[in-house]
C-alpha cells in the first residue's frame, strides 16, 4: 500500500528531523547540540540491542538476519544502528526531508550496505526480508491505513523470519484533551491558534497519535502465518504501548498439513494451558470469575457489545458463518429450553428467543449480564416470544435442575472456561436424554496465537487450546453418546465462473477448495456432545416429516353429514408428538373443496388423532 507523504509534515520535518522523531525539547533545532544528536542515535542502539534480546530469548536464540527492512526509518535512529551489524537493510520512508536526512548520517559513518526508498517505490517490489521492524510509525497513521499497511509489511517477511512492530493499544487522557486533539486536527485554522498560544510557529503541524484495537492487529499476524510468543505492554505517560515479537511459520509443501508449533526450551511459556481433565483449585476459579467480572466493570461504553453481530464489518461475516453451524447442529425448534452458556453480552440468546426459544444466559459476571438485559430492553424480539433467564454461574454447578434442558450452546465460550471436565460434566447432567451440547471454538493451537497471549496478559483470562479428543474422552464418561464435527468454510473463496463449473464437476479446483478448507478447519473446532437418549427429529419442526393417508370419501349429499374412517401412518423419519402438545402437536386437518375441485374452506375441520402417534 503506498502512503503518501504529508506536505505539512514534509515540511516540519525537514526544519526539526531530531524533534519529529522524539519530541523531546533538546532535539528541537534551536537548542540541539552535537550531544543531544549523539544521545538520539544512542537510543537507537540501546532500543535494538532489546529488541534482539528478546528475538534472541523468545523467538530463535542466535537470529542473524541477512536482510533487514524498516518501515518508517525516519532520519535512521534505527536503519544506522541496523547497518552497523551483518547483512544488507532496506530503509522505508515517506518522508523525502527524513530520507535525505537519514542518507548524510549513513554516509558520514562510512555504511555503504544501506539503502533508502520512499514508499511509493518500496511498494513496486516485492522482496523479502528476514527482519522486517516497524516501531514509532503506526501512531502517525490512521487505523484503516495502518491496518492495511501492516498487512503489507508481514507478507514481506520471510519464512522462518520475524517481524517486530509497535503501536499505542489505549490512552489514559480525559474525553476534553482527546476532543481538543481532534479539533486541532481537523478544524482549519485552530491549531495555528494553539501553536502561538504555546509559543510556537504557526505553520507547525499538528501531529496526531492513533491508536490501535490490538484484536484487530493481532488478528492480522495469525491468519498472515504468523506465532506471536512475546507481547511487550509499556505505559509512557497516558498512552499504553504494545510491541509485538513474531515468526512467520516455515513454508510447508502445497496441500500439506502446517507443522505443528512445539515450543523449544527457550521459549517463553503460554499463558494458560490447561488441560480438559485438569484438576482446578476453587481459588483459580474465584480468581477467574473475578477476572471476567472486572473485565465487563470496566467497559466504558457497551455500544460494541449491544451492536453484536455487526460492530465491525470484518467481524461480522466469521460470526455469522459460525453461527449458521451451530443452528444447524443444535437442530431447534420453538419451545426448547436452551442455555447459552458463557452468553456474554446476550447478542446470540436474543437471536435463539427470537427462534421462539426458552433461552436462558449463564455467565460468572453479572455485569455482562446487565448487557444482556439492556439489549433485550433495547431491541426485545419480535411476535410473543418466551422471556429469557438470566443465571449468574459461580464457576462450578450450574443453577438448573437435572435434566431440565434441551439444549446447551457455547459459543466462543469454552475455551475461557479454567475447568472443562466440570463443565462438560455440569452440561451431561442438566440436559434431557437426547440433549445436545453444541460448541464453536478455536483449535488446538489457540493458547499460541498472538491475540491469546494479548488477552490473557492483559486481562488475566483464561486461554485454552481445545483438544476434542480429550473432550470426547470425558464426554463419553460422563453419559454423552456421539461426538460430531462441523466441516464448513468460512474465508471468502471466489473463483471465476470456468472454475466454479470445474469444481462441480470435480476438476482441479476441487483440490484448491479443499486445500484451503483444510488450513481454515486446523484451528476451527465447532462439534456437537449428543447425550444418550432418543435423538431423534420430532415433529416441532419439518425435517423428517412424512405420512400415508387412507381416507375412502363418500358420496356427499347436501345437508348430510358424512362420516370419514382415517388411517394415518408416519413413513418419515420424525417422531410425533401427541396431537395436545404444544408447539408440534400432530392431528388431522381437512380441506373444503366444491365439485369442481375449486378450494372452498382450507380450515374446514381439525381432529385430534385417536391413537397416541409414534
Amino acid at each position: 500500500m503506498i502512503v503518501e507523504p504529508d506536505t505539512r509534515f514534509e515540511a516540519f520535518a525537514e526544519r526539526e528531523p531530531y524533534f519529529a522523531v522524539l519530541t523531546a525539547s533538546r532535539f528541537l533545532a534551536a537548542s540541539r547540540t552535537p550531544g543531544d544528536e549523539r544521545e538520539f542515535f544512542a537510543t537507537g542502539e540501546t532500543l535494538l540491542a532489546w529488541m534482539f534480546q528478546v528475538i534472541d530469548a523468545g523467538l530463535t536464540p542466535g537470529f542473524a538476519p541477512a536482510s533487514t527492512l524498516e518501515y518508517g526509518c525516519g532520519i535512521g535512529r534505527l536503519a544506522i544502528p541496523l547497518a552497523r551489524r551483518p547483512g544488507s537493510v532496506t530503509a522505508v520512508d515517506r518522508s523525502t526531508a527524513m530520507l535525505a536526512h537519514a542518507r548524510r548520517e549513513a554516509a558520514k559513518r562510512g555504511l555503504d550496505h544501506i539503502s533508502f526508498e520512499t514508499t511509493s517505490s518500496f511498494v513496486t517490489t516485492s522482496r523479502k526480508f528476514d527482519l522486517v521492524v516497524c516501531y514509532h510509525v503506526l501512531q502517525r497513521m490512521r487505523p484503516a491505513d495502518g491496518l492495511e499497511v501492516v498487512h503489507t509489511l508481514l507478507q514481506r517477511v520471510a519464512p522462518s523470519g520475524v517481524a517486530v512492530f509497535q503501536w499505542p493499544y489505549r490512552s489514559r487522557g480525559s474525553k476534553l484533551v482527546a476532543a481538543a486533539r481532534w479539533t486541532r486536527d481537523r478544524v482549519p485554522g485552530v491549531n495555528a491558534v494553539a501553536n502561538r498560544l504555546r509559543g510556537k510557529p504557526a505553520r507547525d503541524p499538528f501531529i496526531p497519535t492513533y491508536r490501535y484495537a490490538l484484536p484487530r492487529v493481532l488478528t492480522i499476524f495469525d491468519t498472515s502465518g504468523f506465532r506471536a510468543t512475546h507481547v511487550v505492554l509499556e505505559d509512557d505517560g497516558e498512552l499504553g504501548y504494545a510491541t509485538v515479537f513474531a515468526q512467520r511459520h516455515a513454508r510447508s509443501s502445497r496441500g500439506s498439513r502446517p507443522a505443528t508449533h512445539r515450543p523449544s526450551a527457550s521459549e517463553p511459556t503460554r499463558i494458560v494451558d490447561a488441560s480438559v481433565d485438569r484438576a482446578v483449585t476453587d481459588e483459580e476459579i474465584s480468581l477467574y470469575n473475578r477476572r471476567a467480572e472486572t473485565y465487563f466493570a470496566a467497559l466504558t461504553t457497551w455500544d460494541h457489545h449491544l451492536a453484536k453481530p455487526f460492530s465491525l464489518p470484518d467481524e461480522t461475516p466469521a460470526l455469522l458463518a459460525n453461527f449458521a453451524t451451530v443452528l444447524q447442529m443444535l437442530r431447534l425448534s420453538r419451545g426448547l429450553a436452551v442455555v447459552d452458556f458463557g452468553a456474554g453480552t446476550g447478542w446470540l440468546s436474543r437471536a435463539l428467543t427470537q427462534l421462539g426459544c426458552r433461552t436462558i444466559l449463564v455467565d460468572v459476571s453479572a455485569t455482562a449480564l446487565d448487557i444482556a438485559r439492556e439489549l433485550f430492553r433495547r431491541q426485545p424480539p419480535i411476535g410473543d416470544q418466551p422471556a429469557p433467564s438470566f443465571l449468574t454461574y459461580d464457576g462450578r454447578r450450574l443453577p438448573l435442575e437435572d435434566a431440565s434442558v434441551d439444549r446447551v450452546v457455547c459459543f466462543d465460550a469454552f475455551h475461557h472456561a479454567p475447568d472443562p471436565a466440570a463443565m462438560i460434566r455440569e452440561f451431561a447432567r442438566v440436559l434431557k436424554p437426547g440433549g445436545r451440547a453444541v460448541f464453536a471454538e478455536p483449535g488446538p493451537r489457540h493458547a499460541d496465537a498472538s491475540r491469546s497471549q494479548f488477552e490473557a496478559q492483559t486481562y488475566g483470562v483464561v486461554e485454552n487450546d481445545v483438544d476434542v479428543h480429550a473432550i470426547g474422552r470425558v464426554a463419553r464418561m460422563c453419559g454423552f453418546a456421539d461426538l460430531k464435527m462441523s466441516v464448513f468454510h468460512e474465508p471468502e473463496h471466489l473463483v471465476s465462473l470456468d472454475e466454479y463449473e470445474d469444481l462441480l464437476a470435480g476438476g482441479p479446483s476441487q483440490e484448491e477448495w479443499l486445500v484451503s478448507t483444510r488450513r481454515f478447519l486446523h484451528n476451527v473446532r465447532n462439534f456437537v456432545l449428543i447425550k444418550s437418549g432418543d435423538d431423534r427429529a420430532d415433529s416441532r419442526t419439518s425435517k423428517g416429516l412424512a405420512c400415508d393417508i387412507r381416507a375412502p370419501l363418500p358420496a356427499a349429499t347436501s345437508g348430510q353429514a358424512i362420516v370419514v374412517d382415517v388411517a394415518v401412518t408416519n413413513t418419515g423419519s420424525a417422531f410425533w408428538l401427541p396431537s395436545t402438545a404444544r408447539p408440534g402437536g400432530v392431528g388431522l386437518g381437512a380441506h373444503l373443496y366444491d365439485a369442481h375441485g375449486a378450494l372452498l374452506d382450507f380450515e374446514y375441520a381439525r381432529e385430534s388423532l385417536t391413537d397416541d402417534p409414534r
